[in-house]
């Protein structure tokens, strides 16, 4: 029998297995031994190192395997690995291949505990081999495992360790289109972590885009439309989808990693309809592999959610939107969350409500009046992630696309949102599309870190909007225990309490300076309240709450 090369799982890349000479898994029918290195019978067999290796949970970690001959078309390779770990849990992941004779499974184990993989292949010198892991408990303070629409409160988002999620997005469609020569992705990580001191927690990106309509091609440096490299072999005029380029691959790992390492939520929007790209056809076998390939190389990942397609409706055929949506659903192991962007029309007809997991919309009038239909008539999350752009520094006429508001109307359209009990993303027109500068610092960014820090500050899970208890502006409520009052422009107005058991504190917020006012208690009937004259007549929020709130609380 020939000794076959295959995996130890020794830390590389970011902190992800990589293949060393000489030792590594191999099979004696469907045994594994356990023999530090060693050759029986000239079969390599399982190291001790790789026996006792140790994985954070939701750390992807890649199991790299080795084959002697190289197939003719690697790319064609079917290749998965089954994953058993404890309570009997069984996950079936998706394989890919990356090069060089080599193909991974990228696993991040859901469970604490030991769990065992043993591939698949149609190759047989990469069928039936196997490896072991041990899941420790993740001690990152940024990491809490895949986002999951609460099931107590299913309107609002919750971690896997129950850590309570608010969703402050930030549109950046060619994030991965920076920093393509340098793999330590040196302008990535600071504007990643300038959005992360800013409170936005996810961010939307496409998993391509070729180009925009209103500045086709290179118009400078900071157009990156069309982008300097290709998901595939060829070009996107004459492409070849049955390869792909793996340099293009390997910096878009680079560039969901960095998101992963920060706690930042990736929303990929797998297809975009009006950005001029080159697509494989519908339902063809270069479609299923592209959608394939994404959920082998990222479904791992515990901060990815799916979306079909940026501007779905674009895309008449309905029968294969939810073919697609399907096609996730059966070959993602993880069931990572999936959404559709801005089907209006699909959703109201609610073809999505047993594919979907939370409506993922664009509205740029009625903000709140829009999102309160949209909670009403469905059960689930509502995110509005296209309500506005923010101009340039120059002021209205300073922008990319033919539209853009000033950062303060930007931030009250979203404060209209999140009033009425639906989540948001901010665009910036000089990084939402193809023009990125990441070296601005736009007032929007402070807004919505006032914004996050208000809600966040709150019970705004428990709450929901309700007509009728504030005589102007919006108000989110737990009637007698917290309410939250928006008014787009500062005015006096009454706020209705019942059922509270005692006096309830009060304090003003300014959205566009994060000042605190405390204000006077008050209790049960018809209260006149009115704003800080000092602090002018832009928008306002009060926040009136009791001096404790026990019960479903933040968990930390």
């Amino acid at each position: 029998m020939k000794n076959r090369r295959s995996l130890i799982p020794v830390l590389g890349p970011f902190g992800r297995a990589r293949p060393v000479n000489g030792l590594g898994v191999s099979r004696i029918g469907r045994a594994v031994y356990t023999l530090a290195g060693a050759v029986v019978s000239g079969i390599l067999v399982l190291s001790a190192a790789a026996a006792d290796l140790q994985l954070p949970r939701w750390e992807p970690h890649d199991f790299v395997f080795t084959c002697p001959v190289a197939p003719a078309d690697p790319f064609q390779v079917s290749f998965s690995a089954q994953a058993t770990g404890p309570g009997g849990a069984e996950l079936t992941v998706p394989g890919f291949y990356d090069g060089n004779r080599t193909w991974k499974i990228r696993f991040s184990a859901p469970a604490e505990g030991d769990w065992r993989l043993t591939t698949r292949s149609d190759v047989a010198e990469l069928d039936g081999l196997r490896t072991a892991v041990t899941c420790v408990a993740n001690r990152s303070p940024s990491i809490h495992g895949g986002v999951r629409v609460d099931p107590v409160r299913p309107h609002q988002f919750v971690f896997e360790d129950g850590t309570r999620f608010l969703p402050v997005g930030y549109e950046c469609d060619w994030l991965w289109a920076l920093d393509s020569n340098d793999p330590g992705l040196p302008v990535t990580n600071t504007f990643l972590d300038k959005l992360l001191a800013n409170g936005f927690n996810f961010v939307i990106l496409n998993a391509f885009a070729y180009d925009t309509s209103w500045r086709r091609g290179h118009t400078g440096a900071d157009d990156f439309g069309p982008p300097p490299f290709y998901p595939w072999d060829g070009s996107n005029d004459q492409p070849d989808f049955g390869h792909f380029d793996l340099r293009y691959w390997r910096h878009y790992d680079r560039v969901i990693d960095a998101l992963y390492q920060r706690g930042i939520w990736a929303h990929m929007l797998i297809k975009v309809y009006n950005k001029h790209v080159q697509w494989p056809a519908n339902g063809s076998p270069e479609d299923d592999r592209y959608f394939r390939w994404l959920i082998a190389r990222y479904a791992a990942y515990p901060n990815i959610t799916w979306d079909l397609a940026k501007e779905a409706n674009y895309e008449k055929d309905t029968g294969y939107k939810l073919g697609r949506l399907r096609f996730i659903r059966a070959n993602d192991p993880y069931r990572r969350l999936i959404t559709v962007h801005d089907d209006r029309a699909g959703y109201d007809r609610g073809i999505y409500d047993d594919l979907a997991d939370y409506r993922s919309d664009q509205q740029h009038q009625l903000w709140r009046e829009t999102m309160l239909a949209h909670l009403q008539q469905r059960a689930w999350p509502v995110i509005n992630a296209e309500f506005g752009y923010e101009q340039g520094p120059g002021g209205s006429a300073d922008k990319t696309y033919g539209v853009a508001q000033s950062p303060e109307e930007v931030v009250r359209r979203a404060w209209e949102v999140y009033a009425a009990g639906g989540f948001g993303a901010y665009y910036y027109t000089y990084t939402a599309w193809d023009i990125i500068r990441p070296e601005d610092t736009p007032p929007g960014y402070a807004y919505f870190k006032h914004l996050r820090d208000f809600f966040e500050g709150t019970a705004y899970w428990r709450m929901r909007a309700i007509n009728g208890i504030s005589s102007a502006g919006s108000c989110l409520a737990e009637p007698g225990r917290e309410y939250v009052v928006f008014l787009g422009k500062a005015a006096r107005f009454t706020l209705n309490i019942e059922g509270a058991i005692g006096p309830l504190s009060t304090e003003w917020y300014h959205p566009l300076t994060g000042e605190r006012r405390k204000a006077s208690f008050v209790e049960n009937g018809m209260t006149m309240l009115t704003p800080p004259a000092d602090w002018g007549t832009g928008p306002i929020a009060l926040h009136v709450t009791g001096s404790s709130m026990p019960g479903d609380e933040w968990k930390h």
